[in-house]
């Protein structure tokens, strides 16, 4: 039998209780997410020169707001222009981090591995975000490494706009992105592995996207979609393949995108009106309406970056689309992307955001899929513009919550489900939450360790707890006071044991 176990540094004693319900006046599981974005050095680093020293404090010293403002995922962004934002045998260090790309960090570290290790001891899942096509800001390959893939297929790397990017039609370009994506999924410990809204580029006034040759290589080969419908297809092929192969290497990995956050406004198969807006399905060849139906993704995130009350994009009438027409059998949770850096350039108020996320955690919402949000982006909680952090830990996340359940990502792993904690004491006093498992291989799916504590008529969670190693209170914050509490353990698809009852 494998024994493992999560410390605890308080002194305790265990009580049986008989079973009792679960306070969900707050939600319980909610996935509360915030894009940390690293093109132009958005959220972090704040400058290209800033030191290693430097560029790791900033990274601690935001990471630690999110936890305080309760969030419980960071979507990191590691590959925002072809490059790495980690130790990436494949592509060249980020001009984001060290001024010039290709060359590595002094003294060498790996922001991806640092992210992970910082949010993993507060209980914060990572997904590492990429961008599959977009290969320069700059319309040239100058600055760009030798190892780039705008250098090693510039058959395939256009000019379009001010910007630089590659055919989503290349099959090499295809391997490329998803090489990548496996890659991280293999060598790091991750939640998920996310896509944002950029396959062909937004259309740019007086451009046409010069995929001519590669169209009519399709052609030739006895294709007959015409050419918007062929477009549709590489994206499509892209996101079905990446699906497949992840949970091929880590069932419990995530895969997700976050569209655009219209679909195809005032046509029969798209919104209806006063819906007013941007056609993504036609003018950047983009389908997430398959993709749910398909079962292609684990979480479609759409970027609902408008407000409550305008009639052509409003927030509820759009969340209530995306969620109407998840018509998979398994109902992939639709978390809304929130856009929170309009409190800074746009004067909203923060009770917008707030009323937002209520709308979002409504019961007809939460049935249908809506199972929480992310915001877009961490600069407003690394600078707590506004008050920010704050606002969120007393008005929007007052309380702790888990991960939604991805049970059908449990059916098609080799874990089982897991017992009861064990409750153990050291000679001085030191409390253990443990387990047996038959194998080591079932005993990694355990993640997190849940403590619910009684209050006044139900069990509130009161805080989770990462399950490798020690854990001392200054990482999580932990401080029980006297009072009865349940321990539970959770695994990587979100599943949760049986309780375990013990009072202090």
């Amino acid at each position: 039998m494998a024994r493992s176990f999560v410390l605890i540094s308080i002194l305790l004693f265990v009580l049986k209780y008989a079973k009792a319900d679960i306070d969900e006046t707050w939600p319980l599981r909610e996935h509360r997410g915030a894009w940390i974005a690293t093109v132009d050095n958005i959220d972090w680093p704040l400058t290209r020169t800033s030191s290693v020293r430097e560029q790791k404090n900033q990274l601690k010293y935001l990471i630690g707001q999110l936890h305080l403002a309760r969030l419980n995922a960071v979507y990191f962004q590691v590959r925002p222009t072809g490059d790495a934002l980690y130790n990436s045998a494949i592509e060249p260090w980020s001009r984001y981090m060290t001024g010039e790309e290709g060359t590595a960090p002094s003294p060498l570290w790996d922001p991806l591995r640092f992210v992970i290790d910082i949010c993993r001891a507060l209980g914060i899942e990572v997904h590492a975000w990429i961008n599959p096509y977009r290969a320069n800001l700059s319309p040239h390959t100058d600055n760009v490494a030798e190892n780039h893939m705008a250098r090693l297929f510039p058959e395939y790397a256009y000019v379009y706009g001010t910007y630089m990017w590659m055919d989503p039609g290349a099959e090499v370009v295809q391997n490329r992105t998803t090489q990548v994506a496996l890659d991280l999924v293999r060598r790091y410990d991750l939640a998920g592995l996310h896509m944002d809204d950029y396959f062909y580029p937004y259309p740019v006034v007086g451009w046409t996207f010069p995929d001519d040759h590669t169209y009519e290589a399709y052609l030739s080969t006895g294709g007959s979609m015409d050419r918007d419908d062929w477009r549709r297809d590489n994206v499509n092929t892209l996101v079905r393949r990446l699906h497949t192969e992840i949970h091929l290497i880590k069932p419990w990995v995530k895969f997700s995108v976050s569209p655009f956050g219209l679909y195809r406004p005032g046509h029969p198969e798209g919104m209806p009106s006063p819906i007013a807006g941007f056609d993504q399905f036609s003018q950047i060849y983009c389908d997430p309406k398959l993709w749910l139906q398909q079962g292609w993704i684990d979480i479609l995130q759409p970027q609902l970056y408008w407000k409550i009350e305008p009639p052509a994009q409003s927030y509820p009438v759009l969340l209530d689309w995306w969620i109407s027409d998840n018509q998979n059998p398994r109902v992939i949770p639709v978390m809304a992307g929130n856009y929170l850096s309009r409190i800074d350039f746009d004067g909203w108020p923060l009770e917008e955001i707030r009323q937002q996320v209520i709308i979002s955690r409504e019961p007809e919402n939460r049935s249908r899929g809506s199972l929480g949000n992310i915001m877009f982006s961490a600069k407003m909680f690394r600078d707590n513009i506004e008050g920010t952090v704050d606002f969120f830990a007393n008005y929007i996340y007052p309380h702790p919550a888990l991960q939604p359940e991805f049970q059908w990502l449990a059916a098609n792993s080799s874990s089982v489900p897991i017992s009861a904690p064990e409750i153990h004491f050291t000679s001085t006093g030191r409390l253990y939450v443990t387990w047996d498992t038959t194998s080591e291989s079932e005993s990694k799916f355990i993640h997190q360790a849940a403590i619910y504590k009684w209050m006044a008529d139900a069990w509130s969670l009161f805080t989770v707890c990462p399950t490798s190693g020690e854990v001392a209170n200054e990482e999580i914050g932990l401080e029980l006071e006297s009072g009865q509490y349940v321990a539970t353990l959770i695994d990587r698809f979100g599943r949760e044991s049986i309780r375990q009852y013990f009072k202090v």
